[in-house]
């Protein structure tokens, strides 16, 4: 982009391009950290929900984009390496080919696969072709079921993450997933900021029978991208009960890492697996 972003409206445009780096090149300006800390967390969680059954984790990434924490996942690589790379210019080809690289040297991530969520065509066609995911769907959950694809992708997932950019969506999305996936009751890490009502989110959720826990508190989002959000983002968030030094860690928006668990499953090895992430060094 020309210009510095100032708001995250101003990324409606740079979401669905062929090319990623006016996103990424974006972003970087306010050091969004979330796909990093969720590659990592994921990377703790897929041995326990594989553990026993034989097979790869099946993972469904919701809102996916680019595929940023795939490529986070698969390749070792944090956000700032993500930035650093992209400020070069180059071809999907040549991305896709380094990307690859990236994963033999890496190798240390448990089998898995990914489907991914967006309605971003074309940023899920480059994850793809960069092995950021397996499986593209741009089925929109909250306008209608999904198609037979992303039907059978939720009826065998294992765990159903988001990076916090559906926002006040949250709710209605989750509550559509879950009934699409029903009868499978998946584990779902969200990451709802301090401006989304949370209220919503756990009605819905225990209208299904999940409980909301806190995994991992206090985590840095991103900074803001001008004085005027994040004052948007402190009367949000003190709208929804909280206090203004509850919305921000530093000057970064504040996050709490949560974790959507069937009342029949037992969290206590998810939270244990989580626990003592280093999510600040990343």
């Amino acid at each position: 982009m020309t210009t510095a972003p100032t708001h995250w409206t101003d990324f409606d445009k740079l979401y669905n391009l062929p090319d990623p780096r006016p996103y990424f090149r974006g972003v970087e300006t306010g050091d969004y950290r979330m796909p990093g800390v969720m590659a990592s967390a994921l990377r703790r969680l897929i041995p326990v929900l594989a553990a026993g059954g034989g097979e790869p984790a099946k993972l469904i990434d919701f809102a996916a984009g680019y595929g940023a924490v795939g490529l986070c996942l698969r390749t070792g690589q944090s956000m700032t390496g993500l930035y650093d790379y992209f400020r070069t210019d180059a071809s999907t080809i040549e991305d896709a080919a380094r990307f690859a690289d990236m994963r033999a040297k890496d190798g240390s991530v448990a089998p898995h696969q990914i489907d991914a969520i967006d309605i971003a065509d074309r940023a899920l066609d480059y994850a793809r072709t960069c092995g950021a995911i397996d499986a593209a769907h741009t089925d929109n959950l909250v306008l209608g079921p999904p198609g037979p694809a992303l039907n059978d992708a939720l009826r065998s997932a294992d765990l159903v993450y988001e990076c916090g950019a559906i926002g006040d969506h949250v709710s209605t999305a989750m509550s559509a997933l879950l009934a699409a996936a029903a009868p499978n009751r998946p584990i779902l890490l969200l990451s709802p900021r301090p401006r989304v009502d949370l209220a919503p989110l756990q009605a819905a959720l225990a209208g299904q029978g999940y409980g909301l826990k806190t995994a991992v508190p206090g985590i840095r989002y991103r900074r803001a991208f001008s004085p005027s959000e994040m004052r948007e983002e402190l009367a949000a968030g003190i709208r929804n009960g909280y206090a203004a030094e509850e919305c921000t860690v530093g000057d970064y928006f504040r996050v709490d890492l949560r974790l959507a668990v069937p009342e029949e499953r037992d969290s206590e090895p998810l939270l244990q697996a989580l626990s003592g992430l280093a999510h600040d060094t990343l």
